[in-house]
């Protein structure tokens, strides 16, 4: 999110007070809008005394636009950021304050798959398994840094089920795209933010077609963009300088073992059929 971006985004919240300033807070929101650039780097004292204010008239007028205290606001403004550009100084501020031994990161590693591994039992999950099982195309999407995450999955998932297929909205030739149209399709959408314009145009199309549209996605909310039950969201911010992918790769790990469960009867002579193949092909050394 660029500063201008930012200063909007601000902006709408001291709106939804209706003008309701005191003279303190109209100098403060006057400081906060010429200090964004540098905010990470602020504390509610050096506000109060660039405002001419008191400490308490930052803490109170951060209440009112209803965050918790001027942290809240650089998490608000910090997300934000985060999903218009990877080009901004909060990466560099995660990486100094990031602890040597990445006790954090592995924490809130373990965290994230603990709260995925609750929904597991749950109605939701067994519904994106039964779409993704009883559809009789597959198709996976993935865009920009999780492209290749996704890519792979759909290659892991061919080998349990037939019909699978990576598509690739950027080739503009989506013949097996047409091809299916006549067919009980299952699409399944794979992206982090910055979320892709052509991904989130793609998976409205699929909805308005009544294709079953499942979605692996982050903490920070493409639900404000698709309209669909089937959503897995996982924790990326972790503390590391870049969202890790590990939660949602183990997510689609999980994803591909209950579709082999669904397609057990066929899995046996699938398998079977893939390694005669590749010992005819010779694609390995041994």
């Amino acid at each position: 999110m660029s500063e201008s971006r930012a200063s909007a985004h601000l902006k709408q919240d001291v709106d939804a007070l209706e003008g309701e300033l005191s003279r303190a807070e109209r100098a403060l929101y006057a400081t906060l809008q010429a200090n964004l650039e540098n905010l990470a780097f602020e504390t509610g004292a050096s506000l109060a005394q660039k405002s001419g204010v008191s400490p308490n008239t930052v803490s109170r007028f951060m209440r009112r636009l209803g965050y918790k205290g001027l942290n809240g606001l650089k998490d608000a403004l910090r997300d934000e950021l985060r999903s218009g550009s990877l080009l901004n100084a909060t990466l560099i501020e995660r990486m100094e304050h990031q602890s040597a031994d990445l006790v954090r990161h592995f924490s809130a590693e373990i965290e994230a798959l603990k709260v995925f591994a609750e929904q597991l039992s749950g109605q939701h999950w067994q519904d994106i398994v039964e779409r993704v099982s009883a559809a009789e195309r597959v198709f996976v999407c993935g865009f920009q840094t999780v492209r290749g995450l996704a890519e792979d999955f759909a290659n892991r998932l061919a080998l349990v089920r037939p019909g699978v297929e990576f598509i690739d909205l950027y080739s503009g030739v989506l013949g097996q795209w047409m091809d299916s149209q006549n067919s009980r399709c299952c699409v399944i959408l794979i992206d982090i933010t910055p979320y892709a314009e052509a991904g989130i145009t793609f998976a409205n199309e699929c909805l308005a077609n009544d294709t079953d549209l499942v979605v692996f996605s982050d903490e920070y909310g493409i639900a404000r963009y698709i309209d669909t039950p089937y959503i897995v969201s996982m924790t990326t911010e972790t503390s590391l300088i870049l969202e890790s992918t590990g939660g949602l790769t183990s997510a689609l790990n999980v994803l591909l073992h209950y579709v082999a469960k669904a397609h057990k009867s066929n899995l046996r002579e699938r398998l079977e059929a893939y390694r005669a193949r590749v010992q005819q092909l010779r694609l390995y050394a041994n």
